[in-house]
């Protein structure tokens, strides 16, 4: 009777364990899982709206904050720096691929060293290594030099000009056939250095006087850090075909100018082939061989020739 009256005094329905009733705590679990799951379900409601799934124009906002902390609402839409896929957007110049370090700058252009066609070379004169002037070859100069074209020290050179347009001209005939192949290794002075030429020239230079040349459609005049493919009609007058830049790999420079056809191949000092195509380069062609020395002032240094072949 002493336990049952403390119970109603109480109010309990069961025992009482650690002063919690398991049953009601029980129905608050319960009751707390079916608020959850209601909320959960209503929030899902509002993300998912028909209204707004199926409305092509509808972007979710994204929020950004700046460096200044300030927030600022932008779309999701792709960046402009990014375009979406499936974009036709130009690549940005600085992905672009890079130019060549030496291009050719007039109507030529650069091409890889396999296309240059293979030709037999029939001269070759090494000073460098000691040989002498080319059997059959001739000469001829214009203008005021300290002494004629000669091998001298393993080069093959003029004295300084004492004058205004200085040249000296070395030609070989090949034997009938017209020339394909021209080429030197030259050293240029290292201040103020004259240019060299190298031509295949239609007819004889050695025929004419003073400062007049035959025609040509192949043609070579370098200077140190440039070079020009002209081609020189009846009449003398210059048509420039190409030009370029090219940069030393040491004190020698290699030229060697190729022809087939109405197509001229050159490769420079650093390697870069250069091609160009014109029908004078064909036409006006012939088989005489030619190296040529000149300054345009008193002061300036007669380029060298090491090496000189054609073919």
């Amino acid at each position: 009777m002493a336990g049952a009256s403390r119970d109603a005094r109480e109010g309990h329905d069961g025992p009482v364990h650690g002063g919690v009733d398991k049953v009601a705590w029980s129905k608050a679990v319960v009751l707390l899982n079916v608020v959850l799951i209601a909320a959960v379900a209503i929030a899902a409601f509002r993300y998912t709206r028909p209204d707004q799934a199926e409305d092509p124009a509808y972007q979710p906002q994204a929020v950004a904050t700046d460096t200044s902390g300030l927030t600022l609402s932008a779309s999701a839409a792709p960046s402009p720096a990014e375009p979406a896929a499936g974009s036709t957007a130009p690549v940005p110049s600085s992905a672009a691929p890079t130019e060549p370090a030496t291009p050719a700058t007039g109507a030529g252009s650069t091409v890889p060293a396999s296309e240059v066609p293979t030709v037999r070379t029939a001269l070759r004169a090494d000073f460098g290594a000691g040989d002498s002037w080319p059997v059959g070859a001739g000469f001829r100069e214009s203008g005021r030099m300290a002494y004629s074209l000669g091998v001298v020290d393993r080069l093959m050179v003029h004295g300084d000009p004492e004058g205004a347009g200085t040249v000296s001209w070395l030609e070989k005939w090949t034997g009938g056939s017209d020339v394909r192949r021209l080429g030197a290794r030259v050293l240029f002075a290292p201040n103020h250095s004259g240019s060299v030429a190298l031509t295949a020239w239609h007819t004889s230079v050695l025929e004419t006087s003073g400062t007049t040349v035959p025609r040509t459609g192949m043609r070579l005049v370098a200077s140190p850090g440039r070079w020009e493919l002209v081609a020189l009609d009846a009449r003398g007058r210059e048509a420039v075909l190409a030009t370029g830049a090219w940069r030393a790999q040491g004190r020698a420079a290699t030229f060697d100018l190729v022809r087939k056809g109405a197509t001229l191949w050159l490769t420079d000092p650093a390697g870069v082939v250069t091609s160009v195509t014109d029908p004078r380069v064909q036409s006006l062609s012939g088989p005489w061989a030619g190296f040529e020395l000149r300054e345009q002032r008193v002061g300036q240094r007669p380029a060298a020739l090491q090496e000189i072949w054609a073919g």
